[in-house]
């Protein structure tokens, strides 16, 4: 018998959400939160634009979690965890308890977890040789373990107790669709039952905020220019991305594993595809982001046209959207309704194709496609563009995209189980 790999739980850490719950009302509301972040070096003063929560006290979520689990509480008395990770932790005990394995006996010797991402820590490591670099003495002895990527996979494995294999996976932007394709091929082989994907926020320093403006990739702040209206994917006047603090977490499970303790699966990753365009540079390519789509769609054994709901790339880069709006097209997706969840929480880089697979889930479950914001004059008008709410809709199959800096195109194939799972 073939194994499928089933989507158990989710959870999201976002600008307009902490949760499944609240981020389904910003998706469903359209809300928003960007803002601006004023950085200093050596006398010099930059404003970059970016959507975050500002009031965010993630402690609260770990101390208020309905579940009440001892895990929670564990997770409270844990110390020297930057803010990114602290929120990326929530995501992974979130969707464990979401997906019911706290009250279930599993063998934690098959489960995994992929860390999704690379240099999550570069902004908490600037801060640190900032504050230290003239008192080295006083630095911690634990920041030669905080400052390792690893230690997201560590402290989640510690705290549920997970003796299977752990690692982190970077893909740049398109981490988030790696570890749910490494993932689903580590429940594939049989060797695991469960697989924790998660993605904690990544951290800029000034240097990465300057770096993304300067090479044209993220949106320029004017003068008195609001943030609100910067991040437009897909729209004519679209002119970068705009930063986003997002974590999300996907729990996989073996069919066989679901059907045993009789658990609801959400949704099923039925394709992937992956495809290198042999380009170092950060230029979209058309023919490669039409072929991941192309071998997602072939794995899953439907066409373009069955696809009901596209959540597209869509960064709001003025090359990359319309390279990706030609892609669609190629790959068949001449139906589809099509959004963008950057346009709403902005792009979290390498944590952005998985709040983006979460956000599919969601909409799948609940049967609506978000608006696009800031979509008013579209760069193609023979696509079927999500600018309102779209209720009431019957989403059977939606495609997922994520690329990446170094030609890395991902796309990822789901199939609606919310309404099997209940018949």
């Amino acid at each position: 018998m073939s194994i499928s790999v089933e989507i158990t739980g989710i959870s999201a850490v976002t600008p307009i959400g902490v949760g499944i719950a609240e981020f389904t009302d910003g998706l469903k509301n359209g809300h928003t939160n960007y803002t601006s972040v004023n950085l200093e070096l050596e006398n010099q003063q930059f404003r970059f634009p970016i959507a975050q929560n500002p009031d965010l006290d993630i402690k609260k979520y770990f101390q208020q979690h309905p579940s009440n689990d001892e895990l929670f509480k564990k997770a409270i008395r844990l110390r020297n965890l930057s803010k990114g990770f602290q929120m990326g932790i929530y995501t992974a005990l979130d969707a464990w308890c979401n997906a019911r394995l706290n009250d279930t006996q599993v063998d934690l010797s098959r489960v995994a977890i992929v860390a999704c991402g690379s240099n999550f820590q570069a902004g908490n490591q600037f801060e640190t040789m900032e504050k230290y670099r003239l008192k080295l003495q006083s630095l911690s002895a634990s920041y030669g373990i905080n400052f390792l990527d690893t230690d997201i996979v560590g402290t989640i494995s510690e705290l549920i107790g997970i003796k299977g294999e752990g690692y982190t996976l970077g893909a740049a932007s398109a981490s988030g669709n790696m570890g749910l394709v490494q993932g689903s091929r580590l429940i594939r082989t049989g060797e695991y039952d469960v697989v924790i994907v998660v993605a904690p926020m990544m951290a800029l320093s000034i240097y990465e905020f300057v770096g993304f403006t300067e090479m044209g990739a993220m949106a320029k702040l004017k003068d008195n220019g609001d943030p609100a209206h910067l991040c437009r994917p897909f729209d004519k006047e679209h002119a970068g991305f705009v930063f986003g603090e997002n974590a999300a977490c996907v729990i996989l499970e073996s069919s066989e594993h679901v059907q045993k303790r009789n658990a609801e699966s959400l949704a099923e990753i039925r394709g992937y595809g992956v495809v290198l365009d042999a380009n170092r540079n950060p230029n979209p390519d058309l023919n490669g982001e039409a072929a991941a789509m192309g071998k997602a769609l072939k794995m899953a054994e439907i066409s373009g046209n069955e696809i009901n709901y596209v959540n597209s790339h869509g960064s709001s880069s003025p090359l990359g959207d319309q390279t990706e709006a030609e892609a669609l097209l190629l790959a068949g997706c001449h139906s589809a309704l099509v959004n963008s969840t950057k346009s709403l929480i902005g792009h979290g880089i390498t944590s952005a194709g998985l709040v983006e697979v979460v956000a599919s889930v969601i909409q799948m479950k609940e049967g609506f496609v978000h608006e696009s914001r800031n979509l008013e004059s579209a760069v193609k008008n023979n696509i079927n563009w999500a600018k309102a709410l779209n209720d009431q809709r019957q989403l059977s199959w939606c495609i997922s995209n994520s690329y990446g800096f170094g030609g890395i195109n991902t796309s990822i194939v789901l199939k609606n189980k919310i309404n099997e799972s209940r018949n």
